[in-house]
């Protein structure tokens, strides 16, 4: 059987190696059954990541393994997996994260059969249920919609002809390059992205496995990095579109509802040193508003322990 031509799985990684068996255990019999390759990117893990993947080559041929010498930016990572698959179209898969369902697939592939996509989008965990299924053909609609939930690097189908002329130095550094170079390119062409509402990616979990997480930098992430990265997008979208799309996020993510507040208030994350640090961004960011979120800030771990 020969690989196909159509599309390839593009997965970073980077001392997970617990996860990364998971992840290619429960993935790999669907890419089986469309002979779908499967390049990987190590960003120099120290851990069993390369046995890993040896031991998973033995019964698949089409994993293709990279490992960078030197741990780089997750985004350059990124960058350099997205770039390995020469096919039309390349979904970039978390290392934690399980593909739909074959039917999603078998969809998706009929759907390149017969027309031209610069990406597709799908779901996660459902959490973005409730905007109907669509070709998006205006910035500013897919911005205000689905901007927030594209985020997730695992719902992204990149065409090749997107890849191609994406300007990744662009967003390094940004912790939102999957989203920045879409969002890039398509901001002043015409352009036809597919919205798969009904078919999500869903998280890996392990008992008693550990992950690193960006919890400790949620703030710097979500209020500032995010911000600042939604308003430096070019003219073509929308002011009300870019702002809607910074507080969607937090919204519905659930990142900033008041029980998550309490649970970063609790961890001393959120503490007074960071609200004065980033309560710029609140406005933009956080729904609740600000004197409660300054209450918060201002009370002491054990209090917020009954919320």
């Amino acid at each position: 059987m020969k690989q196909n031509t159509q599309l390839a799985i593009a997965l970073p990684t980077y001392n997970r190696a617990e996860y990364l068996d998971l992840c290619l255990t429960v993935n790999l019999p669907m890419l089986k059954q469309w002979a779908i390759p499967l390049f990987i990117s190590d960003n120099g893990s120290t851990d069993h990541t390369r046995e890993v993947v040896e031991k998973h080559s033995l019964e698949y041929p089409f994993i293709h393994y990279y490992r960078n010498e030197v741990t780089i930016g997750p985004d350059e990572n990124f960058e350099k997996v997205l770039c390995y698959p020469q096919t039309e179209y390349i979904w970039l898969l978390g290392d934690t994260y399980r593909l739909p369902s074959e039917e999603a697939i078998a969809v998706l592939l009929q759907s390149v059969m017969h027309e031209s996509f610069d990406a597709f989008i799908f779901n996660v965990a459902g959490r973005a249920s409730d905007i109907k299924e669509q070709v998006y053909t205006d910035q500013s609609k897919l911005l205000s919609d689905i901007g927030w939930h594209m985020t997730c690097l695992s719902s992204l189908v990149y065409s090749r002809h997107l890849l191609d002329n994406a300007d990744f130095r662009r967003y390094h550094d940004t912790n939102f390059m999957q989203l920045g170079i879409i969002l890039e390119y398509i901001a002043n062409k015409p352009f036809r992205i597919n919205w798969f509402p009904h078919y999500s990616v869903t998280g890996l979990a392990i008992a008693g496995a550990k992950k690193q997480s960006w919890e400790a930098l949620t703030f710097d992430i979500w209020t500032k990095r995010w911000a600042n990265f939604i308003f430096s997008l070019p003219p073509a979208y929308s002011l009300d579109s870019k702002l809607k799309c910074i507080m969607d996020h937090g919204l519905k993510s659930e990142v900033f509802t008041f029980k998550a507040l309490t649970r970063l208030r609790k961890k001393n994350i959120l503490n007074l040193a960071a609200y004065h640090q980033y309560s710029r961004y609140f406005p933009f960011t956080i729904a609740i508003p600000s004197s409660l979120l300054r209450l918060i800030a201002f009370l002491p771990g054990w209090v917020c322990r009954i919320f």
